[in-house]
């Protein structure tokens, strides 16, 4: 189930965050910050097994390569949002 959450995490909440922002009218790297502190929390809530740490020194670069994925899909989202209402609204 914590594979489920860390999913949602990395992929839907980033596009709906960077629609949010388009929608909001707001900076998209504040959706950016928001979209990566979710991302955190969700990869470092679930208990560690037996024996482990919360956080191996080796995960930080995982976390910082997705991390920067998670602000690529919010500028993507946000810029393509961006990009159809303008088209929309030049149109009607």
């Amino acid at each position: 189930m914590a594979e489920v959450g860390l999913l949602l995490a990395v992929i839907a909440v980033p596009i709906l965050i960077g629609v949010g922002m388009s929608y909001l009218r707001r900076p998209w790297w504040w959706g950016a910050v928001a979209a990566i502190c979710i991302f955190v929390i969700a990869a470092l809530a679930p208990p560690p097994e037996e024996g482990e740490s919360r956080e191996a020194l080796g995960d930080r670069g995982g976390l910082i390569i997705v991390a920067a994925i998670v602000t690529l899909l919010v500028w993507i989202c946000a810029w393509l949002t961006g990009r159809i209402r303008r088209k929309s609204a030049s149109t009607s």
